[in-house]
């Protein structure tokens, strides 16, 4: 009976304690699963707070009408849920957009390639968006067009050491004239990369070529003239000086140079 009696008191003890222990296990549980669903919440708050903010902005900007602004709402839900891209981060893409003058449904046609570039090219997205509408506009192009020119930046960024600040460093000088001198982007494009591939800056690859055309039309000569002349002289760099001046001079040769290679990345 003594025995037994000890026993129990055993076991008793042993019980207290486990309960103790379950009582402490069950509050570290509470604190585990609590804690990280609160700040889980909080965040998902946060984030359609900043959504709303940013879509809303987008309204605001670009005059959007009750139905325009639902179709780009949805746009921006859609993506952020089939892409790599949070619909937040769309939503600002579609405020840069709109910041550029592109309409509603300008900026719903546009926002899927830019999306594809920044993530073919590893760019940032908001850069990529007003790197590609400054392009559209420098050439006097179309949101429709949005497609081929991502496609011709990722395709001129894999094929040089291009890359998207250098692009649109340079682009940003040189398209206006390049478009009034009825240069393709595909042709510009071909001639910045072949440039920076030889260590060009994108700044004076865009201020010299610029002002070659500029050079070109004044003398009423064509590009292909140019070319012709200068990788046919005997002395090029003469040559160039006359045709271009000091600065133009270095880049004029390197083009004449190189002619073949842009031709074929031109096409390319």
């Amino acid at each position: 009976s003594k025995k037994f009696t000890s026993e129990m008191k055993k076991v008793q003890r042993s019980l207290k304690r486990q309960g103790r222990q379950m009582r402490q296990l069950g509050v570290s549980m509470t604190a585990a699963l609590t804690v990280p669903l609160v700040g889980l919440g909080l965040a998902a708050t946060r984030t359609t707070a900043q959504f709303e903010q940013a879509m809303a902005k987008v309204k605001a900007i670009s005059g959007a009408t009750g139905k325009e602004f639902k179709m780009l709402n949805d746009n921006a839900l859609e993506l952020g849920r089939t892409t790599r891209y949070t619909s937040s981060q769309v939503a600002d893409l579609q405020l840069n957009l709109s910041k550029l003058g592109f309409d509603p449904n300008e900026i719903k046609a546009a926002t899927a390639a830019i999306l594809n570039l920044a993530l073919a090219t590893g760019e940032d997205l908001s850069s990529s968006a007003t790197t590609v509408a400054s392009t559209i506009k420098g050439f006097n192009l179309t949101a429709e067009d949005s497609g081929h020119v991502a496609d011709v930046m990722a395709k001129s960024f894999s094929s040089s050491a291009l890359d998207l600040h250098k692009f649109s460093t340079a682009m940003a000088i040189v398209a206006p004239v390049a478009n009034k001198a009825n240069v393709k982007l595909e042709e510009a494009a071909a001639i910045l990369g072949t440039l920076t591939d030889r260590g060009v800056d994108a700044g004076t690859s865009g201020v010299s070529l610029r002002n070659i055309y500029l050079d070109l039309a004044e003398k009423g000569m064509s590009w292909a003239d140019a070319m012709k002349q200068l990788k046919a002289s005997s002395d090029p760099l003469t040559l160039s000086m006359q045709l271009f001046g000091k600065r133009g001079a270095t880049v004029a040769t390197i083009i004449a140079d190189n002619i073949d290679e842009i031709d074929k990345m031109t096409q390319s």
